[in-house]
């Protein structure tokens, strides 16, 4: 399967629409579907963080499928294990954008303080 099927199918298995998809991303619906066609070449790694960020996939998921990066050895073993991320510090340390708008410094507090409730609750209940 080729970067633009593939492409197509991501979006697809996000339940967007081109023009969804070009909302969340700020990458023109005409240039995604030319994409998702095959009319276009493999697009650029700045078009394809846009993309990423609007269909909420890893950055690098999408520079490997365009043929920009090559997957580890470790990810081809059925038995690779992908790092853990301290979600806590990923939000302290990370410039973010959610659906094209950048989070600022107080939003990302309120995510951290709403996480921190649904995991204390979540843990009140579990025995140990």
């Amino acid at each position: 399967m080729d970067f633009y099927e593939q492409l197509r199918d991501m979006r697809k298995m996000k339940g967007f629409t081109i023009r969804e998809l070009a909302d969340r991303s700020g990458v023109s619906a005409a240039y995604i579907s030319q994409l998702e066609n095959g009319n276009r070449g493999v697009p650029s790694p700045d078009v394809l963080m846009k993309l990423s960020e609007g269909l909420n996939i890893p950055y690098t998921e999408l520079m490997q499928i365009a043929g920009y990066l090559e997957k580890p050895d470790g990810e081809k073993d059925e038995n690779y294990v992908r790092p853990k991320v301290n979600l806590r510090r990923f939000l302290q340390e990370n410039e973010l954008i959610f659906d094209g708008i950048e989070l600022t410094e107080q939003d990302k507090e309120w995510i951290e303080r709403m996480l921190t409730v649904l995991f204390w609750r979540d843990k009140q209940r579990k025995p140990k």
